[in-house]
């Protein structure tokens, strides 16, 4: 085939066009495998160029690829390049799209006159099927299916039962050991193998033994396998009852630190707002990050991948796939022994500093236990090569995240070197707080027998002072709120503006007495607005009407008034519409951070600081209000996660919403009574000195958070201790109006792939105890999958890379249990040098680099009697 080429300079888009045609028939002609007079052919070869696969022949073509070059000839050119045309509007700035791939979309969808190219044609239907029938994004359609069974069962006694004892077993267990030193917990990957194993035995052996009501059947099993969508329906009832149940530090705290007895009333009430504000809150959530295609999810891929893996043994392929995943788990059960038991330097690898063990500089910077850890090679344990999950979070994600926290620790050694607010006396980068004296802060030293601050105390012994890394994370923590929203606006404008008017259109039919009559619909509801493929699959079940979770919200908000008003609080009921108010306004661009990213970013220290400057002096309405603020954008963001992968799957909305509600109801109970018998049973529980080591170190940082913020108060540490961290706010607004403009206006002058947000959360995630010694090793292994695996062996990639990242989450849990129970459980010390030199000398101390001694005072900053 010959290609023609226009001669026409003045026209950028006419010649990238000559130059991609130039190199792809240089490319083809060169090839062996084909005839270049085979014009379907070179059109295949050029399409799989585009999407990133190097192969130049057409053996094993991806099944999803065969999918949408027949699906693309039921397209006219016409609607492909209407189809092309929303793609680009609806894909603007978002960085999960190859920068090549998008460029060719508005080539294609901006010529002057129609296209008669064939090549063109032929590209323009393929992207277009690819956007209306499959998606745009690789990891998806590695994963998902573009046909779904309407008749598979799904709600079936076998699913509830395995669904409801798993929970029961998993958050019990998860809740047991979260307040722990070292912590363990139950992963929906090895629940999803438990789940398997089971729901196919009980298949095969249990009666078919049952009884009708009406016209439906209840019994103990039925005639068909254990299906893929029971597997998906289980699991997701178990992974809700993994999240985060935050009123365990509120009632912990107030038993263990104040002492105060809680009844069981006031424990339930306040465990069920806060669980369920949460729920109400994603239920609004849906048209914003679940129903969009841009809102990818790249975190909950690996659970579909393994649901496939693990339901699918029909073809080759997934025969090899279980296969990976099960050397990948079998590799790491055996291996993570080593670094986490025998050889103790392969978890903390700081080499360098053994070559002068008490110099306190080279600790500092190449240390991984109080150091930064600038060191190449700092790690050899997957609990910490996966710290920034290299498998799954998007490639340029990684890098955002791994740059910003190389700039994060270089800023922390100007802070600490030029001895910024007194930092050079403190350890560089260490948790907690200090005195002027270079000491631990003990908070109860301020505080009187009611455990409310007493001011002379508090003016005898000291303020709270930070260490250079805590003060440039909270200083970053700070600016990346008002950031997040301004850019927010600049950016999301055409999802948040279609969102918006879906919500609003929403809420005025609740006027309409039609709403509150038809319970659920098949008329697309909240997904008339989204045409891709996953959503008009997900039109054919009952959608779930909004009225229903605004009910649920409205009966969480009305428990919450009840807590604080009933049972003396000591908060005000404002405090909660404020809490409530910031979430609504944060939970959008939050929740959408994650979904595109898969970086996460909390309310708490924002809604620390609010409450600390309008309630001064009032840790307990300092954790009330805290719980419901921080909880709501956890919570929200776990169940919207959760619908995610159902819409991926195919599971009805109704019995998903009927399902969560059942499960997050029994997770209450289960938690409640776990951390009851603990309190109750576990000698010295919460104490330092606790013999298996349950000393709740959570525990304790909510604890001193509480006095720090609600006692001592921002005031006083913006004021007067740091008052930098009052201009971070204005900060963070100025550089989300300056890229927030510059992405939306600045055209080729500003990389398609940079984010700011995700770069502040990744300088803000660098703090004290994780430095780089978390980041560069994690980096690597992403950059190997990510980068290097994705590019030139894409079809490894895309079978294989989410299997791998599941064996490894599941072995790891596996056998971080048995590790725990078999040795550590009875604190069986392995005491040998490759176990005990990563600790040994400076790094391992924490020494401040200059003495408070050497001053003539022997304390810095304000006099006794004189503390702000």
């Amino acid at each position: 085939m010959e290609y023609k080429e226009e001669n026409n300079s003045s026209n950028d888009s006419d010649v990238s066009k000559i130059e991609l045609k130039y190199e792809l028939k240089k490319d083809l002609t060169n090839s062996d495998s084909i005839e270049v007079s085979d014009l379907k052919t070179e059109y295949l070869i050029v399409l799989f160029k585009q999407l990133g696969y190097s192969e130049k022949t057409l053996d094993d073509i991806p099944e999803e690829l065969s999918y949408i070059i027949t699906s693309s000839e039921r397209l006219t050119t016409e609607e492909a390049v209407e189809i092309l045309k929303k793609g680009v509007e609806d894909h603007y700035a978002d960085e999960n799209i190859p920068s090549h791939q998008y460029e060719d979309w508005i080539r294609l969808s901006t010529m002057d006159d129609l296209i008669t190219d064939e090549l063109d044609v032929f590209l323009a239907k393929a992207y277009a099927a690819m956007l209306k029938f499959s998606s745009p994004y690789l990891e998806v359609r590695a994963v998902t299916q573009t046909t779904d069974d309407t008749e598979v069962p799904i709600e079936t006694v076998r699913s509830y039962f395995l669904a409801i004892v798993w929970s029961i077993v998993g958050s019990g267990f998860n809740e047991f050991f979260s307040h722990r030193l070292i912590t363990i917990s139950v992963s929906t990957s090895v629940i999803q193998i438990v789940l398997h194993f089971c729901g196919t035995f009980w298949a095969r052996y249990m009666p078919c033994w049952g009884f009708n009501i009406g016209k439906r059947r209840i019994a103990l099993n039925i005639e068909t396998p254990w299906s893929k969508k029971e597997q998906m329906f289980a699991t997701l009832l178990f992974s809700i009852s993994m999240g985060t149940f935050y009123t365990h530090y509120n009632l912990l705290t107030l038993k263990m630190k104040y002492h105060v007895h809680l009844n069981f009333g006031y424990q339930f009430l306040l465990s069920l707002s806060v669980q369920f504000l949460g729920f109400g809150f994603a239920g609004i959530l849906r048209r914003f990050v679940v129903y969009p295609v841009k809102a990818m999810w790249p975190g909950i891929l690996p659970t579909l991948a393994l649901n496939n893996a693990l339901c699918n043994h029909t073809s080759e392929r997934a025969k090899r796939q279980y296969k990976v995943f099960g050397y990948s788990f079998l590799f790491i059960f055996i291996y993570q022994w080593f670094p986490s038991y025998i050889i103790g330097i392969l978890n903390t690898f700081n080499w360098m500093t053994w070559i002068a063990p008490n110099n306190i500089d080279l600790a500092n910077i190449t240390g991984g236990v109080t150091g930064l850890g600038f060191n190449p090679i700092a790690s050899f344990d997957w609990n910490v090569l996966g710290n920034l999950g290299p498998l799954v979070t998007p490639f340029w994600s990684l890098v955002h995240q791994y740059v910003a926290a190389v700039l994060a620790a270089l800023i922390v050694i100007a802070v600490y070197y030029s001895n910024y607010a007194n930092t050079g006396y403190l350890p560089m980068f260490t948790q907690g707080l200090y005195t002027n004296t270079g000491e631990p802060f003990v908070v109860r030293e301020i505080l009187n027998e009611k455990n409310e601050m007493d001011v002379a105390k508090y003016q005898a012994y000291s303020p709270p002072f930070y260490t250079a890394g805590n003060l440039v994370s909270y200083g970053c923590f700070i600016a990346c709120y008002p950031l997040m929203i301004v850019y927010s606006m600049f950016v999301h404008t055409k999802l948040l503006s279609t969102s918006f008017k879906s919500f609003f259109r929403s809420c005025m039919s609740l006027l309409k007495k039609e709403t509150w009559m038809n319970m659920n619909s098949k008329d697309g509801g909240v997904l008339q607005d989204f045409d891709d493929i996953h959503c008009n699959m997900m039109k054919k079940y009952d959608e779930v009407p909004d009225w229903w979770y605004f009910a649920i919200l409205l009966l969480a908000l009305m428990f919450g008034i009840i807590i604080i008003e009933v049972y003396h609080t000591n908060t005000p009921v404002w405090g909660l519409f404020v809490s409530i108010g910031f979430n609504a306004a944060f939970l959008i661009p939050v929740t959408l951070l994650e979904s595109i990213a898969s970086v996460s970013l909390g309310l708490n220290l924002l809604i620390e600081m609010i409450v600390g400057y309008a309630l001064p002096g009032n840790p307990f309405a300092l954790m009330i209000i805290k719980a419901f603020g921080y909880n709501i954008d956890g919570q929200s963001d776990n169940y919207v996660s959760n619908m995610k992968l159902a819409h991926y799957a195919k599971i009805p909305p109704v019995p998903l919403f009927r399902g969560q509600c059942f499960i997050v109801l029994l997770q209450i109970f289960v938690n409640m009574g776990v951390l009851n018998w603990q309190a109750s049973n576990i000698k010295g529980f919460c104490t330092p000195k606790q013999t298996a080591k349950f000393t709740c170190p959570d525990i304790t940082t909510f604890f001193n958070s509480s006095i720090v913020w609600g006692a001592v108060g921002p005031k006083r540490i913006f004021n007067d201790i740091y008052p930098i961290l009052r201009w971070c706010w204005l900060i963070g607004a100025c550089l989300g109006v300056f890229f927030g403009a510059w992405k939306r206006w600045g055209g080729k002058y500003m990389p398609r792939n940079f984010d700011p947000v995700v770069f502040i959360v990744g300088m803000l995630s660098l703090g004290p105890p994780y430095g780089l010694m978390y980041y560069t090793p994690s980096f690597l292994v992403g950059v190997f999958s990510q980068f290097y695996i994705r590019r030139y062996h894409i079809r490894i990639w895309e079978r294989y890379n989410y299997l791998v990242q599941s064996g490894l989450s599941a072995g790891l849990v596996f056998v971080s249990i048995i590790i725990f129970f078999a040795v550590q459980y009875k604190d069986t010390q392995f005491s040998w040098w490759g176990n005990n030199v990563p600790y040994a000398g400076a790094d391992g101390t924490g020494l401040p680099r200059l003495n408070v001694t050497d001053l003539p005072k022997g304390y810095f900053g304000p006099d006794p009697g004189h503390y702000p």
